[in-house]
């Protein structure tokens, strides 16, 4: 009555029709939930039995999720067979991407500490060869990406080495989370990101997110409250720049273009700027609590939840809780 092999391929076919428009990730993480609990409940206690308290929790976040940020760049897997243009952007940015996070990581290394422990030359040099190898696997099956993820690699270690200047970790980790959360939707198909690049609502919710808490962290930061903007003229700008976020969200969602999200996100970032400038004072606690809800959100984005496990131990330092109206004024 019916043909097996009909059968077979209808099942395949339907198989892969679910599979385009599953967000992958979303699964993982609801998956993972369980995970996420149990470091909710209990991660300080972990973290405080390996040396971490709130003094340092900073600092050992921010190189750690950089760290893991370099090792998943490299061995995931981005498949380079789909860039078919003759000219594509994606290597050289992905290359950059490596040369600053590479860089942080053995320059934030040396002011831990974790460098002291390389003197030996047979461990500089096991450090040195599994270095190339990452890049090398980073880069396959294509030459010019190897030679390309190697030098990124190479310069990294180099300016990491000798770079002595100050700088803010929330800043730049925000800087270079929200830089690849733009790449992941620069180009889905190579990080995987969506089946064919088919991307979902809830994919670009992800983005957003990503991008929102990259750019709030920024501006609560670097944004000193002045309460020197007229009440009238505050209430029109504000409104005028919500219905230009509203109108990019509605654009972004029908379009998935880069332009389009980095003009949605500096939208958002001007809202930002007028709320807290028209504001007499500002808590730095939304710059830390953005900072902790971004490496959550990247990691849940693309499936690495060590980098989501950071961001919780983070969080859970701080003594303030997160309350959703504190972000909701913002806007």
């Amino acid at each position: 009555m019916f043909n097996e092999m009909s059968i077979v391929t209808t099942a395949v076919s339907s198989f892969n029709n679910a599979a385009l428009y599953s967000p992958y990730f979303f699964v993982v993480a609801l998956l993972s939930a369980p995970l996420f609990f149990m470091v909710y409940l209990y991660g300080r206690d972990f973290v405080s039995r390996i040396g971490w308290n709130n003094q340092n929790m900073e600092n050992k976040v921010s190189f750690w999720s950089v760290a893991c940020l370099v090792i998943w760049l490299m061995i995931f897997g981005g498949n380079y067979a789909v860039i078919r243009d003759g000219i594509s952007l994606l290597p050289v940015t992905i290359a950059l991407g490596l040369f600053v996070s590479m860089a942080y990581v053995v320059n934030k290394a040396k002011k831990l500490g974790y460098l002291v422990k390389l003197r030996d030359k047979k461990i500089k040099w096991f450090a040195l060869i599994a270095l190339i190898v990452l890049a090398v696997f980073s880069a396959k099956p294509n030459l010019w990406g190897i030679l390309l993820q190697l030098s990124a690699v190479f310069c990294g270690v180099i300016v990491g080495d000798r770079f002595n200047k100050k700088y803010s970790d929330i800043s730049l980790n925000s800087l270079v989370f929200g830089y690849f959360s733009i790449l992941v939707l620069m180009q889905p198909e190579f990080f995987r990101f969506g089946q064919l690049g088919n991307l979902t609502l809830v994919h670009l919710l992800a983005i957003l997110l990503c991008g929102f808490f990259a750019v709030t962290a920024l501006v609560t930061k670097y944004t000193n409250a002045r309460s020197k903007i007229y009440q009238s003229a505050y209430i029109k700008l504000k409104w005028l720049f919500r219905i230009l976020a509203i109108l990019g969200i509605v654009l972004f969602v029908s379009t998935e273009s880069v332009p389009v999200c980095l003009g949605l996100l500096g939208a958002v970032a001007i809202l930002e700027m007028l709320t807290i400038y028209h504001s007499k004072q500002i808590s730095d606690k939304l710059c830390k609590q953005s900072w902790g809800l971004l490496l959550v959100c990247f990691g849940i984005t693309v499936i690495c939840p060590a980098i989501s496990l950071f961001g919780m131990f983070y969080l859970e330092s701080l003594s303030d809780k997160i309350q959703a109206k504190d972000f909701s004024r913002l806007l």
